[in-house]
């Protein structure tokens, strides 16, 4: 352009091209609302649209030809340099590009793989000599990205030629292949923050109502477990509630008791706000023991999958992990894991939590057909924080199949990667989590 030999490489490249067309665009303008009498300022003006046109067009031509010859980035070079670290990359498309047409000049995200192409492309580089494919390259774009919900989703999915990429900007920051990495890891950019919280004096099941009342306000739903919460504790503390008939088959039976699982809460939350009678002390303990027989069914259950046929055989030969899960028999609590205005709320209940803890949580592993399974990489304690993480990450898909009536799966080459591992989640048309978890590498 006006002499100046470009070089495909050269970062600057486009913006001569950017000063010329803004130049034009200027002069385009005043040619337009320039009185019509002025004829002479007129021509010279015109005269420099149609240099500045022939410029413009003959260096659109040159890079187009410097790009068939050339292109910068490679499949193979992308991997080894940023995808295999998983780095966060801003990339800069040519300027007449197809991505550039589609998606702007700038995006920035991180590139995603499959489970087996990961491992191809891994297998590669460690061969040392890395072929040059102008591939399909996907990245999962910023969460400021101001992009179309479509073309999120296009550059997740489809991608776009990695020829269309003229540079690339990424931070500084240690290089670390998550996926290569064995044993224990901690989860990224994670904060631990001491607190010393002061319980005493505050009432914890108004709390927790408030924080029920405050999710229904938003537009939020409840669980089944959650509604029997709400109305426990909403009839302890106001015991009027009970004689609203429009409230009636939301906590009576059809011999007018107070249904079990809402009296549960009720009580659970005059044990801990008032003196119990003998009456309703009994009762309590009687539901407490039910609870936990029902709970007990479905960890035998869960057990027998790995021969173990009794739950006294599993208390003798792994008595540590007896102890935690009994800790957990009577403690767990169906739970949302997400709290957006979705059609149908994602959770898991004590069936879940056995399936995903007995047969890949490392410390909770009975010897037998569970160890054979994939363990998570991370402690016990984060296990749930990467269950919601994945819930989090996958939730429009999630509801998208879920309000079809069908159950949503993924896995195989479509599996969720996270920080070095791949994931596998099957959940239940009616939200419920059936499994979770990660592959081998």
């Amino acid at each position: 352009m006006f002499g100046i030999e470009h070089k495909i490489t050269d970062s600057s490249l486009y913006l001569l091209h950017d000063m010329l067309e803004s130049m034009l665009f200027n002069t385009e303008y005043e040619i337009n609302n320039i009185p019509t009498d002025q004829t002479q300022e007129i021509q010279v003006l015109k005269a420099k649209v149609e240099r500045w046109k022939s410029e413009l067009f003959a260096f659109e031509n040159k890079i187009a030809k410097l790009r068939a010859g050339y292109f910068q980035f490679s499949v193979e070079e992308l991997f080894y340099m940023y995808g295999q670290f998983d780095k966060y990359i801003s990339i800069d498309f040519h300027k007449f590009s197809d991505s550039s047409k589609k998606y702007g000049r700038i995006i920035g995200g991180m590139i995603v793989y499959g489970k087996n192409e990961r491992k191809n492309l891994q297998e590669i580089i460690a061969l040392g000599n890395i072929s040059r494919t102008n591939g399909l390259v996907k990245i999962d774009v910023s969460s400021t990205s101001e992009l179309s919900p479509q073309n999120i989703k296009d550059l997740l999915e489809t991608g776009f030629k990695c020829w269309d990429i003229h540079k690339l900007l990424v931070l500084a920051s240690p290089l670390k292949n998550s996926f290569s990495q064995r044993g224990k890891k901690e989860i990224p950019n994670t904060i631990n923050i001491n607190i010393n919280i002061n319980t005493k004096g505050t009432d914890l099941f108004k709390l927790a109502l408030y924080n029920l009342n405050m999710r229904l306000d938003n537009g939020g739903l409840l669980i089944e477990n959650e509604w029997n919460k709400y109305y426990g504790y909403s009839i302890h503390y106001h015991p009027e509630l009970k004689k609203i008939e429009i409230l009636r088959e939301k906590l009576y039976d059809k011999s007018g008791r107070i249904l079990e699982k809402v009296r549960f809460f009720e009580l659970v939350a005059a044990y801990t706000n008032s003196n119990f009678t003998v009456t309703e002390k009994n009762e309590f303990l009687g539901l407490l023991r039910k609870r936990k027989k029902e709970r007990f069914e479905v960890l035998k259950g869960e057990l027998r999958k790995s021969n173990i046929n009794s739950i006294e055989i599993f208390k003798t030969n792994h008595p540590e992990i007896y102890v935690e899960i009994h800790k957990t028999v009577l403690a767990f609590e169906d739970e949302v894991l997400t709290f957006s205005k979705s059609l149908i709320p994602v959770y898991w209940d004590f069936k879940s939590y056995l399936h995903i803890y007995l047969r890949h949580c490392s410390e909770l592993q009975p010897s037998g057909h569970f160890k054979s399974k994939t363990p998570f990489a991370y402690s016990q304690k984060d296990i749930r924080r990467i269950l919601k993480m994945a819930v989090e990450k996958l939730e429009d898909t999630i509801q998208n199949k879920l309000s079809q009536g069908i159950d949503f799966r993924t896995y195989g080459e479509k599996a969720l990667y996270f920080n070095g591992n791949y994931y596998s989640m099957r959940i239940e048309s009616n939200g419920r989590i059936d499994s979770f978890y990660p592959h081998d590498s």
